[in-house]
């Protein structure tokens, strides 16, 4: 009987061990690789997986947030000046209410191509993986899939690639 308590503690040891190692290999922050992520528009699909080897910025906005509209902003004038060549920039927003979400592009000046939006399902893994919870944010990613830097401004960004 004691045999079988070890074997079984063991094990539930191991299963432990395991899913912590898991939950610290895919997390959002600083040091740890960042949680999948796909997105599409209607110039393209896209994944952080299909932009390994590259620096990702990716910036989760709402139209309710006006900090994060202004960082929208930031980073899109970053990459469109040239500035951020290196940089993939995937700015996804998270409204319900798709013609806000174009409408806010248009008026903002944003750069269609970097802007993409995620409704339903897919927002709501999103927030859950990247820890939206408590407002937008940013992170920019290395070419090993790692977070660099949660809401870095746009000189952080200069000075870490």
């Amino acid at each position: 009987m004691k045999k079988a308590i070890s074997i079984i503690a063991v094990f539930v040891v191991f299963l432990l061990s395991i899913s912590a190692r898991t939950e610290r290999v895919f997390k959002a922050e600083d040091g740890y690789k960042a949680p999948a992520l796909r997105v599409a528009n209607a110039n393209s699909e896209i994944s952080l997986e299909d932009l390994r080897g590259d620096y990702v910025l990716v910036n989760f906005w709402s139209s309710t947030n006006a900090a994060s509209r202004v960082a929208a902003g930031e980073y899109d004038s970053f990459v469109k000046n040239g500035e951020g060549k290196q940089i993939h920039l995937l700015s996804v927003n998270t409204d319900d209410n798709e013609r806000l979400f174009r409408e806010i592009v248009r008026r903002d000046g944003l750069d269609e191509k970097t802007q993409y939006r995620a409704s339903g399902t897919s927002a709501s893994d999103m927030v859950s993986e990247y820890g939206l919870q408590g407002g937008m944010q940013s992170f920019l990613i290395d070419p090993q899939g790692r977070i660099l830097a949660t809401n870095p401004d746009v000189r952080t960004i200069a000075s870490l690639i």
